[in-house]
């Protein structure tokens, strides 16, 4: 953790809560609106090359660093939108990678992996506040926490694949 007083220039602190989730309680999705998330954890780095294809074919291209938890729930990040050009110079470098569908659900987001632990399934919230994270009760299909967990984060899932 970095000292709480300690945010880096630029940076908003990303607030959440994660839990796992049993593919058996979500229902159907065939036909909720998702988007796929492409994300590159470039090696020996704390940068996420991300690539968002929106429902309409819309495409976004973020580089995003996040700084370590400040506490259990809040984590400064920056991020930086590319240009297709910019990104597909990053996408050379060498990483770890995951793809996921991501469906907005009960309030928060539904990450559905295809990329390494096919079938794998979180649900995430943000929050503007830890106050509002706290008294936040989760949807029923929502099962164990796991907010904090380091191998439950975006980069310990990609690299499940290596």
């Amino acid at each position: 953790m970095i000292e709480p007083d300690t945010v880096p220039r630029y940076s908003i602190a990303e607030i959440e809560r994660r839990w796992l989730v049993d593919p058996s309680t979500v229902g159907d999705l065939s036909g909720v609106p998702y988007r796929v998330y492409e994300d590159l954890y470039l090696t020996e780095l704390r940068l996420r090359l991300r690539k968002i294809v929106e429902p309409g074919g819309n495409v976004l291209y973020k580089l995003g660093k996040k700084y370590g938890k400040r506490s259990r729930l809040s984590e400064p990040v920056t991020t930086l939108y590319l240009d297709e050009r910019e990104y597909h110079r990053l996408s050379s470098l060498e990483g770890s990678f995951s793809c996921k569908r991501r469906y907005s659900v009960a309030g928060g987001s539904l990450d559905v992996y295809e990329q390494p632990a096919v079938g794998f399934l979180i649900f995430e919230r943000e929050f503007d506040s830890e106050e509002a994270a706290e008294g936040f009760v989760p949807p029923l299909f929502a099962g164990r926490e796991v907010t904090g967990e380091p191998e439950y984060t975006g980069f310990r899932i990609a690299n499940r694949g290596t």
